[in-house]
């Protein structure tokens, strides 16, 4: 597997509903992702509760929008692997001032992983977490 900084391998996409009862979906894919790169079970807890922290932010953010609207939109999750880091990124429909960066929440994510970055265009907001990785740390090849 030839995995670069200009090439990482994208190691999976998760598009669901924008909507807190698919949360758990977001959570367990963080954990298998964490246990395929044979991270510690800490790391992998952190690494959990930050996805589910990430994707919160877009679900508060959404309850203020038109009910109607918020039932059809999706969320988005993918992970990339580079050589020394695994890129978490959430992306869902978002107010140009999110996140609200004065909240528990907001500081609970900068906690939980190694750099957390947002961005917000044409309504479209993007959370990017980047979580350390092992020396050594590989993919299994076993799904």
């Amino acid at each position: 597997m030839d995995v670069t900084d200009n090439n990482p391998l994208r190691m999976v996409t998760l598009t669901l509903l924008a909507d807190r009862d698919y949360l758990a979906l977001a959570r367990t894919s963080a954990m298998h992702v964490g246990a395929l790169l044979f991270l510690p079970l800490a790391q992998v807890q952190d690494l959990r509760l930050a996805v589910d922290e990430a994707c919160s932010s877009f679900l508060q953010s959404m309850r203020h929008a038109d009910a109607d609207a918020a039932m059809t939109d999706t969320m988005e999750i993918s992970y990339d692997r580079y050589p020394a880091a695994l890129h978490v990124i959430v992306r869902a429909p978002a107010p140009h001032d999110w996140p609200e960066r004065d909240e528990l929440g907001w500081a609970l994510l900068g906690s939980l992983v190694g750099d957390v970055s947002v961005s917000v265009e044409d309504g479209i907001g993007t959370l990017t977490l980047v979580e350390p990785l092992p020396s050594g740390a590989q993919p299994s090849s076993a799904v």
